[in-house]
């Protein structure tokens, strides 16, 4: 079987959020950084308001290509009212993102398993749903 042919990601639905793992890469560089980025949008496409958690635990390097495959995933998502996290990054990884300030744009999970990094994302959508479903911070009428 071709490495081309075997899928980066695997998405797994835990429920409201989409786990995106990377199982069998350790690099997202130029040679897979594209087939990265695609398979998260198409899987983006048949799910536009999708919330997605995706788990780097196994990379330990990735390019600026995937620096800019994951903005556009974070602008797709946004666009259908999804969103995206990220978890497991390794200490290089996360440096990028500290040095390039996009620790300020994405939420980074700290959690080395993804089980825990998913509760906490389960935990602020529900917050936010509840936020959302009451304008008048409980009052009734607007009093």
């Amino acid at each position: 079987m071709s490495d081309s042919a075997t899928p980066i990601l695997k998405f797994d639905r835990h429920g409201p959020i989409t786990v995106g793992s990377i199982p069998s890469t350790q690099m997202l560089d130029g040679a897979n950084v594209s087939r990265f980025g695609t398979e998260v949008l198409a899987y983006v496409r048949n799910n536009p308001s999708a919330n997605i958690l995706i788990d780097f635990e196994k990379v330990h390097y990735m390019s600026s290509a995937g620096l800019t495959e994951l903005l556009r995933i974070n602008d797709t998502l946004s666009k259908g009212n999804g969103s995206v996290r990220l978890c497991g990054l390794s200490p290089d990884i996360r440096k990028v993102f500290e040095i390039t300030n996009l620790d300020k744009l994405f939420v980074i999970h700290e959690d080395d398993h993804v089980d825990a990094a998913t509760k906490r994302f389960e935990r602020s959508l529900s917050v936010a749903a509840e936020e959302a479903g009451s304008p008048n911070d409980g009052c009734r009428d607007g009093v």
